[in-house]
């Protein structure tokens, strides 16, 4: 069978089943598969059931087998032809719309102007920043603590940014996550354990399918240990309210654990005793694939990172205004430094004493444009640290 992207046409090539412009080869029957993205040697995705991979997405349509080439024709059992004929539909599908990573549409949620209030107003503003102590009325204790290598890193990371921002070597930011909303949308995450990616809820809501890369710094080229997984299960804030842009957090859960490397690592989560912490004054780094200039609508096809500042709450406000909450955490960044659209759901980490990288903040929201030297705001992790053990069942740290 040979299903046309473009036309829609369907004919009959022998009993196995072929799709192009890319290239879907399927003919092996397996009884649990499912869809992986692989960006070995070109972005593309396969069907595959272990150990035998029995849908694959080939970038050269010359590579298409034909009936003068049974050679090429694969020799297993076909799979049911109707279940194929499913099952090459829905690939095509999604690879006509993750073929070009360019395409991408970058999440990014924003407040378009710096607010007029009334000194009462104001007021209510600056209370709303004070602590709050988290109360997750479903709380229920993790149990598998993080691992000892999480927030660790090998090498030196130089200064860099977002917005005109310095690339990440291999293995600098090893919890990075780079995810592909539904085959269209861009945003970022945090590897948090073996199984779980943190990111936030104006990525995750709405979306059936997460295409997960670890272990990446480059949306185009290949990369030798990198792990990519497309799954369908996120669990996202119940209280997550996109207007108000509050309780912006949710976890993607991985279709298998990933077995931590060089390139591969949790990122570190805050203690219980950190939860009053501000972090006001605090050295930080943002990273992300996002948006490259507050100029273009471009997005990053390697990864970059910046060193930024966290500041306190109320002067965020004065930026904000009501959207800034006590579960939010804010930087500023110099120098042309600032997170933008597709960095959204990525890593706000701080290294604090032993060396270890902390994730205090998930990207949320910025101003319009994301200009440079502006605040950016950020989901203030210690404020759902019981709501991810919860979720996760990650032990956290007392």
């Amino acid at each position: 069978m040979y299903v046309s992207t473009v036309s829609e046409e369907i004919c009959i090539l022998e009993k196995d089943c072929y799709v192009s412009v890319s290239c879907i080869v399927c003919g092996v029957s397996a009884p649990t598969p499912y869809i992986q993205v692989i960006s070995d040697p070109t972005p593309h995705i396969k069907l595959i059931s272990d150990p035998t991979p029995h849908i694959k997405v080939v970038s050269d349509p010359d590579l298409l087998p034909s009936a003068d080439s049974p050679s090429q024709v694969s020799k297993d059992p076909p799979i049911n032809m109707k279940t194929c004929i499913a099952l090459v539909l829905l690939v095509a599908a999604v690879q006509a719309k993750v073929s070009s990573l360019a395409d991408l549409e970058p999440r990014h949620m924003y407040v378009d102007e710096i607010p007029s209030h009334t000194a009462a107003e104001w007021e209510q503003i600056y209370k709303n920043q004070e602590y709050t102590p988290e109360f997750y009325p479903d709380y229920i204790p993790g149990t598998e603590p993080q691992e000892e290598s999480a927030g660790k890193v090998s090498v030196t990371l130089p200064e860099g940014r977002i917005i005109s921002g310095t690339t990440a070597a291999r293995g600098q930011i090893p919890w990075q996550a780079f995810v592909i909303l539904g085959g269209s949308g861009l945003c970022g995450g945090s590897l948090i354990s073996n199984l779980w990616v943190l990111t936030a809820a104006h990525c995750a809501q709405g979306v059936s399918t997460f295409a997960i890369t670890l272990g990446a710094t480059s949306r185009t080229a290949a990369q030798t240990g990198t792990v990519t997984q497309t799954v369908r299960s996120a669990i996202v804030h119940s209280n997550y309210n996109p207007n108000t842009i509050t309780n912006d957090i949710a976890v993607i859960r991985l279709n298998s654990a990933v077995a931590s490397t060089s390139f591969i690592t949790p990122v570190r989560l805050p203690r219980f005793s950190q939860a009053s912490t501000t972090f006001a004054g605090s050295a930080a780094r943002v990273s992300g694939f996002g948006r490259i200039s507050s100029t273009t609508t471009a997005t990053s096809a390697v990864l970059l990172f910046a060193d930024v500042s966290v500041i306190t709450n109320a002067v965020c406000a004065n930026t904000f205004g009501t959207s800034i909450q006590s579960s939010n955490i804010c930087t500023l960044g110099t120098s042309g430094r600032s997170p933008c659209n597709g960095d959204s759901g990525g890593p706000l980490v701080i290294q604090e004493a032993d060396g270890a990288f902390t994730e205090v903040g998930v990207v949320s929201f910025g101003r319009a444009n994301c200009p440079a030297n502006a605040p950016a705001a950020f989901v203030r992790v210690t404020s759902y640290l019981q709501w991810l053990s919860t979720n996760t069942g990650i032990a956290i740290r007392a």
